[in-house]
């Protein structure tokens, strides 16, 4: 699970420098193709985010408990 992440986290950090570069016109690409790329790069960190999100999400629950069983309907 960690290589996961951390290749997550580098694909995040790969979009996030080629966002800053296209927002400051750091590109050989017209300016469609530049605003194109720019939705694109921004919609993908959108996704990696996510799933880094959702590999921090820890399930909690007692043992005590029974899932079927809400408390005091025993």
């Amino acid at each position: 699970m960690a290589d996961a992440r951390e290749v997550l986290e580098t694909m995040r950090k790969v979009a996030r420098i080629r966002i800053d570069m296209l927002r400051e016109g750091v590109t050989f690409h017209s300016k469609a193709r530049q605003a194109y790329y720019l939705r694109e790069y921004e919609e993908k960190l959108r996704e990696i985010e996510g799933l880094i999100r959702r590999m921090n999400i820890r399930l909690v629950y007692s043992k005590g408990n029974s899932v079927d069983e809400p408390d005091g309907m025993e």
